[in-house]
């Protein structure tokens, strides 16, 4: 079975590129999670040629693109890069080798040195936001101040004294807020009722009902 040279495209941009260059065969563009060169990998044989448009089409780090340069190295299938002119060329085994050693070990440098990146922007992101917290900024959502008579009307309605209409009036809130705190605060104030302990002695936690003197009108 003569060699084919095959193309492997991650988009259209890649497909443009590798249309330019005569003497490919097949051209196959990825699909989700690389689908394509799964299938298109286990086709290749010895003295095909895969092209493509960067090394980044191999893999996402320097590992799997090692490896998918090992792999091609020994079942003799031509690698041509088009960000590399080198492999552009007709070498032999030999030199292929040289190319691709040369090319892991820059890949490693390159690793290495994003990864330093990441972790000195994530240690001046701590740092940043450590001295924020001392200069007094707050993150995230602003604590909510809730009303001095919250307690009161919250335990007027939940005697079912009040409707919850008339609570929000009281507290000069929408009745979506009035729920949505009630969800929060609610909770606590329903524990509070449990019965707490004081040495081997259960002795229950009273809540008197307080009346706000706050006008419906």
């Amino acid at each position: 079975m003569p060699a084919k040279t095959y193309g492997y495209a991650e988009n259209s941009a890649d497909v443009d590129a590798l249309q330019a260059y005569a003497g490919v065969d097949v051209i196959l563009e990825d699909m989700p999670e690389r689908g394509q060169y799964r299938m298109l990998r286990r086709f290749l044989r010895e003295g095909d040629t895969l092209m493509v448009t960067a090394l980044s089409s191999l893999g996402d780090s320097d590992g799997p693109i090692g490896d998918e340069l090992d792999y091609f190295l020994q079942h003799e299938i031509r690698l041509v890069v088009l960000e590399l002119p080198i492999t552009m060329q007709k070498l032999d085994t030999s030199s292929t080798a040289l190319v691709y050693q040369t090319v892991k070990e820059v890949l490693q440098v390159w690793q290495q040195h994003k990864e330093a990146v990441q972790v000195q922007r994530m240690v001046r992101q701590k740092e940043g936001i450590q001295a924020a917290r001392k200069a007094g900024r707050q993150f995230g959502r602003p604590v909510i101040d809730y009303p001095k008579e919250w307690k009161c009307v919250f335990e007027q309605w939940q005697a079912r004294d009040i409707s919850a209409v008339e609570a929000s009036r009281k507290l000069k809130l929408s009745r979506s807020t009035f729920f949505v705190w009630r969800s929060d605060i609610g909770k606590g104030i329903n524990k509070s009722r449990h019965h707490k302990r004081h040495g081997n002695m259960r002795v229950p936690f009273v809540v008197r009902k307080c009346y706000s003197k706050i006008s419906l009108t």
